[in-house]
């Protein structure tokens, strides 16, 4: 992968700290809230995985496709779909049929994380966490 195509880390950190500079006492606190509530979401077992796996397929997933390509247990993808759905980031929807059919899908909030899925893609591509190299 050439430089080009990774971007440029100082570039992204100056842009961000432009726009918190831009932001007054209100604002910056409420942004400090928003992220502190995405990251304790995010942090839960299994909340990243489930948005990945969102973020790579097209429609909508029901959860035992969730269960199938995350090897999770039920009970964990159950709350993490609840949280997801709760917080906007997710849209559950159930049909009366016998047996029960439940799909989620990704909401537009959610389909906005994708370029970050890809960005940790090619950092990953680029960086070892094994610390061997």
């Amino acid at each position: 992968m050439s430089g080009d195509e990774f971007p440029d880390p100082e570039a992204v950190i100056e842009r961000g700290r432009r726009y918190r500079a831009e932001l007054d006492e209100y604002e910056e606190r409420a942004e400090k809230e928003t992220i502190t509530k995405l990251f304790t979401l995010l942090g839960r077992a299994y909340a990243l995985p489930v948005l990945h796996t969102f973020s790579m397929n097209e429609g909508p997933l029901r959860f035992t496709d969730l269960e199938e390509r995350l090897d999770v247990s039920p009970t964990t993808l159950s709350k993490r779909l609840s949280e997801l759905t709760e917080a906007g980031l997710l849209t559950r929807r159930s049909y009366d049929e016998i047996p029960p059919r439940v799909e989620y899908e990704p909401t537009d909030v959610a389909d906005d994380l994708a370029p970050v899925f890809i960005h940790l893609y090619e950092w990953a591509s680029v960086h070892d966490l094994d610390g061997d190299g």
